[in-house]
This record gives structure tokens, sequence and C-alpha cells, in this order.
């Protein structure tokens, strides 16, 4: 064996005369025609740094191209659907025509089967006397509104299911139900010979109310998987209310009917033929106009499309 080689086990020990002692490496076998005596051993100590800067930089590419290794608890969803309002001017049909709300939100995972969200939603409530059945006490009323509302909630969310372990493998039928607080605006117009009225500003029954009220936003749905990163939102959400003027509708008329625009608005059975005989001498001044013991709510019926989000560099939330 030439004297600059020596085999030593599943290493190979160069040692060539022109090296000095401490130019001594260990290589494997398989390596040993790519490298030869290499005197400073800076290079090698570069060599390793670069290399595991480069498997390093690697690991991060991979991670960061990859979708599959980072989980996404934020969600973002939109959709449309239709309003039901319930209150004094619904007969007979509660669902309103057409599209009639449209709903946004943001949802966040916080535990394994408990989320919270906001969400917003801009709808319109409509309601028609004239729609009543022929002869009906409600016919002869004869009283209509129409309202473009906007609504605001926070909402805690609770999942039937526990969480999957990652976004991407969550269940493709996910039931849940929700429940929270809001805000909702409402300003009920009517036309009377064309022109649009706000009922509100002429106190119809007398009463003063507001433009805005509490709700307690009550869901229930479903989320289908579509794929990795989108869900498809069916969803029935119950708004309950704490007030009886959605309608400008609760109470009594007024204890004082004239003929100015307000009393107008008030009682409008005289824009119509006799209809009823005896609901017509019934609405008079300081009859009921409405039913003040039940209060005005609505539901949504709408039908989202939910997207998750990146996760952020520096989340402040723990993997559920």
């Amino acid at each position: 064996m030439p004297p600059y080689r020596a085999r030593i086990g599943k290493g190979v020990r160069y040692s060539l005369g022109k090296c000095s002692n401490a130019d001594v490496f260990w290589l494997y076998p398989n390596l040993s025609p790519y490298f030869g005596c290499v005197k400073n051993r800076h290079f090698i100590r570069l060599l390793c740094v670069a290399l595991l800067l480069a498997l390093s930089f690697s690991g991060r590419s991979q991670d960061f191209l990859s979708w599959k290794y980072k989980d996404r608890y934020f969600s973002i969803s939109a959709g449309a659907g239709q309003a039901t309002y319930f209150g004094e001017l619904n007969a007979p049909k509660r669902m309103q025509p057409g599209i009639s709300v449209y709903a946004g939100g943001m949802e966040v995972r916080l535990w394994s089967q408990v989320g919270a969200r906001i969400e917003v939603a801009g709808y319109t409530l409509r309601g028609r006397d004239f729609l009543a059945n022929d002869g009906s006490w409600e016919r002869q009323r004869n009283l209509s509104f129409h309202s473009q509302n906007m609504e605001a909630s926070l909402q805690s969310v609770l999942y039937l299911k526990p969480y999957a372990g990652d976004y991407f493998r969550r269940w493709r039928i996910d039931p849940y139900g929700a429940l929270g607080v809001g805000l909702t605006t409402f300003n009920p117009r009517a036309y009377w010979y064309g022109r649009e009225y706000e009922l509100r500003t002429y106190q119809t029954e007398g009463v003063a109310y507001g433009r805005s009220t509490l709700i307690i936003p009550m869901a229930a749905g479903l989320k289908l998987r579509l794929n990795e990163f989108v869900n498809c939102q069916v969803e029935a959400a119950f708004r309950y209310t704490f007030t009886d003027y959605l309608d400008d509708v609760s109470g009594y008329y007024p204890a004082e009917l004239s003929h100015d625009v307000r009393s107008l608005l008030s009682n409008r059975k005289n824009e119509i033929e006799l209809v009823n005989a005896e609901a017509y001498a019934s609405l008079v001044a300081g009859a009921p106009r409405g039913d003040p013991t039940n209060r005005d709510h609505y539901l949504f019926l709408t039908l989202k499309v939910e997207m998750f989000l990146p996760k952020l560099k520096k989340s402040f939330l723990r993997k559920p």
C-alpha cells in the first residue's frame, strides 16, 4: 500500500507527503476521487456552514411554497340570500322577494370546537297589508313599509365535530351553531301618492323611536368542503330584536286623527274600497294598530363561500 494512504475502518486517511501533519482529514471512500490535500481548515468550515445554510434555506423555501406546512385559522366569507320578516305586516308571505340580504365576515378558530366571527350584512325588509287575504282585518288596515338596513354582530361559533388537526384535513360536512350580540339599523318608509316618507319622522303612533336596536343573532348551518382552501356555507340565522318598530307598526292609533300627513300615513283605511265593514269601523283614533306584546324579528337564509387565509407570521394563537 502506498505510504500516503492508510485505510482505517470505513474512513480514508489522507496524509500526503506535501501536506503537514495538521492537514489531516477523514473522507468516505466513495468521495475520495473528488478530494485531495486541503491545507486550509477554514475552507472546510466555510464549506460546512454554507451547506448548512443551503439546507436551511431549502427547508424554509419548501415551507413557504407548500401550503400544507402552514395551518390556517382565519377565514373570510361572503354570500347572499333571502330575509324573512316577523312582524305586523307580513301576512301572508313572510319571505322577502328576490335576493334581499348580502353578508360578509371573518372567522377565527380558537379551540378545537370553538370559534369566533365578526359579520356585517345589508338587508331589505318589506310588508304590505295589500297582500293580505281578501276581507281580512289586515287588508282593510292597508298599511305598508319598506326598509333598507345594516347590521353588525360578534358571534361565538360552536362546532359539533372536533378540529381535524389541520385546516386542509377538515371535515367534508361540518355542522355548527352560533350565538352572539349585535346592532342593526332600521328606518321604515312608505309611499303615499307617489312620494316616499320616513315614517319614524312622523310618529304615526305618537311614539318616538330610534334608528337602531340591539339584536341577538342565533344561527345554525353546514360547512361543505369544496377543496383545500374553500368551503360552501349554508346557514339559517335568526335575529331577535328589542324593538317592535321595524315596520313602524306596534301599538295604537294616535288619540287624535286629522287630515295632516301624520294622520294620513297612520290610518290608510280610506285609500281602498270597503272590504271588511267591522274592521273599518274599528280602525279609529286610540284603537289597536298592531300588537305591542310581540316584538319584530327577522331571519336570514344565506349561501356563502368561505376561504381560508394564510397564517400570519406572528400568530398569537395556538394550534387547537
